[in-house]
C-alpha cells in the first residue's frame, strides 16, 4: 500500500467515523416526536450542524424541551425541560389546592343550605323567638 493509499484510507475511515457519529445524533433527534422532519440535510461524512439546529426555532424548542442531553450537545438551553417539569408540578399543586378549597366551600354551602331548610321548617312563632 502506498503512502497515498494510506492517506486515502485514513481519510475514508475518518469520514466513516464522523458519519456513524452523525447518524447516532440523528437517531437521537428522531426519538423526539415531531423532530425527524426538521433534521437539517448534510453530506456523507459531515457532522450534524449545530448552527443549523440552533437556527431552526422549532427543532431547537423540541430538543430543549425533550432532551436536555442533546440540548447540551448542541449548546442550547438544557434547563428548559427542568423548568417545564417544575411549572407542571406547580400547576398540579395549584390545581389540588383549588380542588380542596372548592370542596371546603361546597361543604360550607351544603351546611348553610341545611340550616336554611331547617329554619324554614320551624313554625313562624319559633323563628322570631330569642332565648335570653
Amino acid at each position: 500500500m502506498t503512502d497515498f493509499d494510506q492517506v486515502l484510507e485514513q481519510g475514508f475511515q475518518e469520514a466513516a467515523g464522523r458519519e456513524s457519529m452523525a447518524r447516532a445524533v440523528e437517531a437521537k433527534i428522531k426519538e423526539i416526536e415531531g423532530a425527524e422532519a426538521l433534521i437539517p440535510a448534510r453530506r456523507y461524512g459531515e457532522p450534524v450542524s449545530a448552527e443549523k439546529i440552533r437556527s431552526s426555532l422549532t427543532l431547537r424548542s423540541l430538543i430543549e424541551a425533550k432532551s436536555p442531553q442533546l440540548a447540551v450537545y448542541f449548546g442550547l438551553d438544557a434547563g428548559v425541560a427542568h423548568r417545564r417539569a417544575e411549572e407542571k408540578e406547580a400547576r398540579e399543586l395549584a390545581k389540588r389546592s383549588l380542588e380542596m378549597q372548592t370542596e371546603k366551600l361546597r361543604q360550607r354551602n351544603e351546611a348553610a343550605a341545611l340550616e336554611r331548610q331547617a329554619r324554614a321548617m320551624q313554625p313562624s312563632w319559633v323563628r322570631g323567638y330569642r332565648a335570653f
